[in-house]
């Protein structure tokens, strides 16, 4: 299986795993095969990328199931339009919509998340919120939080740009969003906290409050790289490698440290899937990621500077240290 921009589909492709709209509506399902109006249906939808089969055996697994993502993506649309309406926020549903998504990611061990399995294609509210949510979590996961606490991460990451859906402005919306959440009894000071200080920066040249360091609750600064990976990297505005190194120069600034390298620690640079060259000339595909190392994968190489190889091999590159992945390919430039 590897993954293929949907611009360069071809008709005759086979979808490796089902794809899925943004109201969590099946577009289309695995293993059919694709036809030129199956691929105008999914540029309508803006799909970016797709899993195809390939007959090989590397597959990528997610983090979360569908179902459990659907049915919380369609509670946070349903829970956030109510609070549009004027409806106080339904805090035991928000707290129920996520539990699935929290019990799922402590089944791993170890938590590594493809970036295009979390990645938003869709800036509408709802699904940034979300992905917040999730990416909130496996940062507390990693910070070894306790199931309360994580719990309280999850709603504050789901609704900590609530104030949006009645004021859009970048700096009313905490003061909205505070307001409305204070008046119910069931929110607790660390959620409130967690969602009035996102936009503070560990420099302490942030808003509203300019709170600088440790005097920033410790949820809020998972929520400021939370928050910012997904916002610049919805709809491909940057490329991961950008959004990553953003991140990173920010490290010590704008975020704590220690909650970028917990984010890093839990991402994957290169998906699962990914066809790629490295800089010895050697191309294959990311079949697996290694843990605090987003940039050094493990790549089956299926060809050299010469062309395909008879016998492909894994090359771990936190173990070559000279390797290092040149650039990610199209598909019709990798021989499989």
């Amino acid at each position: 299986m590897r993954l293929v921009a949907v611009q360069r589909l071809k008709p005759g492709m086979v979808v490796g795993k089902t794809i899925f709209g943004s109201n969590g509506q099946i577009l289309l399902k695995q293993g059919v095969e694709l036809t030129q109006r199956y691929i105008n249906h999914l540029q309508e939808h803006f799909i970016e990328v797709v899993y195809i089969t390939t007959g090989s055996d590397v597959s990528a697994d997610d983090v979360i199931s569908d179902q459990t993502r659907i049915k919380a993506l369609r509670e946070t649309k349903r829970i956030l339009s109510a609070v549009k309406r004027g409806a106080e926020v339904e805090i035991e549903q928000v707290r129920q919509a996520l539990i699935g998504i929290i019990d799922e990611l402590l089944l791993h061990d170890d938590v590594m998340v493809n970036l295009v399995d979390i990645r938003s294609h869709n800036e509408e509210l709802f699904h940034h919120s979300l992905n917040v949510s999730i990416l909130s979590v496996i940062v507390g996961i990693e910070l070894q939080f306790s199931q309360n606490r994580l719990k309280d991460l999850a709603v504050a990451a789901l609704l900590h740009d609530m104030g949006k859906v009645l004021d859009e402005d970048e700096k009313q919306h905490l003061v909205v969003g505070r307001r409305i959440l204070r008046e119910n009894k069931r929110v607790g000071r660390r959620i409130l906290d967690a969602i009035s200080q996102h936009h503070e920066r560990w420099d302490g040249q942030g808003f509203p409050e300019g709170l600088a360091g440790e005097d920033i609750c410790r949820e809020a600064r998972i929520l400021q790289v939370t928050n910012v990976f997904d916002l610049m990297s919805a709809n491909s505005r940057y490329p991961v490698e950008e959004v990553i190194e953003f991140l990173m120069a920010g490290s010590g600034t704008a975020f704590e440290p220690a909650a970028v390298r917990a984010f890093l620690n839990c991402v994957s640079f290169y998906p699962v899937g990914t066809p790629v060259e490295l800089n010895t000339g050697e191309s294959g595909i990311v079949t697996r990621a290694n843990r605090g190392f987003p940039t050094r994968p493990v790549v089956r190489v299926t060809s050299n500077a010469f062309g395909p190889i008879e016998h492909s091999y894994e090359l771990d590159l936190t173990v070559h240290p000279t390797h290092f992945v040149l650039k990610t390919l199209e598909s019709e430039d990798w021989d499989e």
